[in-house]
């Protein structure tokens, strides 16, 4: 499973993680992240500063 750093944020706080071992999918402008079936993270697109997938 992929690895992906990423921004997120708005301009009272932005916050900079990795997540291992993850699945990204797109559902109507939100960003989720996936371990196993479970969502770990649900984020709008429009707060997502970068993302970037990490080559071991």
């Amino acid at each position: 499973m992929p690895t992906y750093d990423m921004v997120y944020g708005d301009e009272t706080q932005v916050v900079k993680e990795r997540y291992e071992d993850v699945d990204l999918e797109r559902e109507d402008g939100w960003l989720v992240l996936f371990r196993g079936k479970e969502a770990i993270l649900r984020v709008q697109e429009g707060h997502v500063q970068s993302i970037e997938e990490v080559q071991g």
